[in-house]
């Protein structure tokens, strides 16, 4: 472990619902966080989306859950509610403090996760897996892309952040830190 020295990357091999996947490890502080290596896209306030066609089940980095120490319950939305880009899904009691999920893309709510409301130790013990929270029918996947990172640069945040002090509350921002505002939404809002 690295208490205190700057955050080290590594490979590591991990395990999905559907298969293998392959992570990079990145730690600091005596955490080691884990970021799937494919198939996972992140937004700035460290959520995930993993898209399968026109669907994509969304949830919180290993980064965001190991920072939280420990989600205490589950209490999701309705199915049917709408998101964009950047739209709260819900919020997650910690022992510290609540988080804020912020939905990486935009679309209906189409799916609950009720292993999850059972069991939100699942968000800790797998949370590219079988902690996944939310399902969305994909509305604008085209255009959400834009705003979304990779393993790379999700790593490249994570470091910063964690260069700073740790993770930054929910930020609608592109990957450079511009303020995000999609040009149909209401500005009232």
């Amino acid at each position: 472990m690295n208490e205190n020295g700057p955050p080290q990357e590594s490979a590591a091999p991990g395990r999905l619902e559907s298969g293998r996947i392959d992570y990079r490890e990145l730690e600091a502080g005596g955490l080691t966080f884990r970021v799937p290596v494919s198939g996972y896209l992140f937004n700035n306030a460290d959520c995930w989306a993993k898209v399968e066609g026109s669907r994509a089940r969304v949830g919180i980095s290993d980064f965001l859950q190991r920072s939280a120490v420990r989600v205490l319950s589950f209490e999701p939305p309705r199915a049917g509610l709408r998101y964009s880009i950047f739209d709260k899904i819900c919020s997650l009691p910690t022992e510290r403090l609540t988080l804020d999920v912020i939905s990486p893309v935009s679309g209906e709510l189409i799916s609950i996760n009720p292993d999850v409301v059972e069991s939100p130790d699942l968000m800790h013990q797998d949370p590219y897996g079988r902690g996944w929270l939310v399902e969305l029918e994909l509305s604008d996947l085209d255009y959400d892309i834009e705003f979304l990172m990779d393993c790379e640069g999700y790593l490249e945040l994570a470091r910063a952040k964690l260069t700073s002090g740790g993770p930054r509350r929910s930020c609608p921002c592109t990957p450079r830190g511009a303020v995000y505002r999609r040009p149909d939404a209401d500005p009232s809002r």
